[in-house]
């Protein structure tokens, strides 16, 4: 009688592939005030909330200056694409605060 690998060994899970962007995070020009005194408190909730809307989302903090910008890694599930970058928007709509691409980033 011949053995047989359990199918959990052999069906390992593929990994998830992801995409990452980073981005600069301010108070938004229309907005005189979000819900917090400091654009990086309205940043950081804007942040926490898409990351709890989607299975498999990270922020990264890369830098936070002066309470008023904050330089952060996004990376999410690649399949999750328009839906991740959407959401993404509208949470930091909700909050006050605009983003921006930021292409040249130090590794760090």
């Amino acid at each position: 009688m011949g053995r047989f690998p359990h199918p959990a060994v052999t069906a390992l899970p593929k990994p998830m592939r992801t995409r990452s962007e980073t981005f600069k995070f301010t108070r938004a020009r229309k907005t005189a005030q979000g819900r917090f005194a400091h654009a990086n408190t309205d940043a950081l909730g804007a942040l926490q909330l898409w990351t709890a809307l989607g299975m498999g989302r990270v922020g990264e903090i890369l830098s936070a200056q002066e309470n008023e910008c904050l330089v952060v890694r996004v990376t999410y599930p690649l399949q999750q694409g328009m839906l991740a970058t959407s959401e993404l928007h509208q949470c930091c709509m909700s909050r006050g605060i605009a983003r921006e691409a930021v292409e040249d980033w130090p590794a760090g």
